[in-house]
């Protein structure tokens, strides 16, 4: 009995404890499978035409000003973040697989941010369907895509929700030095709550064109990109988007693992909240 009640007393009540992959994410494939095969989710061939909008209508939440503890900023992360990628058929099995990233809800009405790498189709694919999820583990079809931005690595989704979304405004009045969480699913390890700074504001060429980026030192690994990056008071203030090791290979997105480099840092590479805002037509 000791055992037990010291078991029952391992964390704060209503706190989750959450499992990596396993059962969950086989129950997603089936709940995907059932939804395929009624019609509900939308194909490789409609995302990659939807994927060449780069506007939408939206109207976007104001920004919190109220300075959140640390545990209150899990929970606005928690409760906004989706689960976002693809369920498909690759060219060496007939098995239907699925690989999620992260997203975040910017609406209450379901609108949900996240990579453009996140949401581009792959090559390997016979047959894929675009689907998100919740914490909970509830499937959510994607209706369409909104607006894309390939440089920013942004795209912006709509998702079906049964009831409202709990979204995270977007602040873009961001400085060095600012506290930034970061609540993702690195490397599988599900719900992993990290917190950092921001470093820095920078400008990389993606596509031939000069694109800013943000460096924070929060971790995030492979699976975490489109994850929200949120500040002291909630708001999201961009979201992962790549990992640099100095020495090694230069990769688009978090999604592969990293190639052999320096171990001396590594560098993270967040989208920013303003380039999620670019997608949305002003005053709407």
């Amino acid at each position: 009995m000791l055992i037990l009640a010291t078991r029952a007393m391992g964390q704060a009540p209503g706190v989750p404890i959450v499992r990596d992959r396993g059962e969950q994410f086989e129950a997603l494939v089936q709940k995907a499978n059932g939804l395929r095969q009624q019609g509900k989710l939308i194909t490789v061939e409609a995302v990659t035409r939807q994927m060449q909008r780069t506007q939408c209508e939206l109207r976007l939440p104001p920004v919190f000003t109220n300075k959140l503890t640390d545990r209150e900023i899990w929970r606005r992360a928690h409760d906004a973040h989706v689960r976002v990628g693809w369920h498909y058929q690759c060219k060496r099995c007939d098995d239907w697989h699925q690989n999620l990233a992260g997203g975040y809800f910017i609406t209450s009405d379901g609108a949900v941010a996240t990579c453009h790498h996140v949401i581009d189709p792959g090559e390997d694919y016979k047959q894929g369907y675009l689907v998100a999820a919740r914490e909970d583990g509830t499937l959510l079809p994607v209706l369409e895509v909104l607006a894309t931005d390939e440089a920013a690595d942004t795209a912006i989704i709509r998702v079906q929700s049964d009831e409202p979304t709990k979204p995270l405004p977007l602040n873009a009045a961001v400085y060095p030095g600012d506290a930034a969480w970061c609540y993702s699913d690195p490397l599988g390890r599900s719900s992993y709550f990290s917190k950092g700074m921001v470093n820095r504001f920078f400008e990389m060429r993606r596509r031939g064109k000069r694109t800013p980026r943000m460096d924070v030192s929060t971790d995030w690994a492979p699976g975490s990109s489109g994850a929200a990056v949120l500040d002291e008071c909630g708001n999201a203030i961009g979201h992962v988007s790549e990992i640099s090791t100095p020495g090694g290979r230069r990769r688009s997105g978090t999604n592969t693992m990293a190639s052999a480099g320096s171990p001396m840092i590594t560098f993270h590479y967040a989208a920013r909240a303003a380039d999620v805002q670019g997608l949305v037509q002003p005053g709407k």
